[in-house]
């Protein structure tokens, strides 16, 4: 597991309507968890982009109950849109915060040079 029990110099944190969250992570594990949250965040990211204007309900007819139920679901839709974004934009600052602890342990320069080194 790439994770350890906060503490201090825990390599980031999450604020959340909870509170505080502290993610520590193993150095040897810092840009493996990284990689994945970054996936995590293009994958919401292009559903959000692709799909956006889907997840609005057209108005089966023209009554007031189509109309009701129709806008019910776009302000719920909206809503989970909203969230959507949010989790993308703490996504991003977990993601800042393992980028500079992985300059912090020197993991960048190790990892530019296995990268080149397989390339070969």
């Amino acid at each position: 597991m790439p994770f350890m029990a906060a503490g201090a110099g825990a390599a980031g944190a999450m604020s959340g309507g909870g509170g505080t969250a502290k993610l520590s992570v193993r150095p040897e594990n810092v840009l493996q968890l990284k990689r994945e949250l970054e996936d995590v965040r293009d994958e919401v990211r292009d559903f959000l982009l692709n799909n956006r204007e889907a997840l609005a309900l057209r108005p089966q007819g023209a009554d007031p109950v189509s109309l009701d139920a129709a806008k019910a679901v776009k302000e719920n839709a909206d809503t989970a849109v909203d969230v959507a974004e949010t989790y993308i934009q703490r996504l991003a600052s977990v993601i800042d915060a393992l980028d500079q602890a992985a300059k912090t342990y020197g993991l960048v320069e190790d990892t530019n040079t296995a990268n080149l080194q397989q390339r070969s």
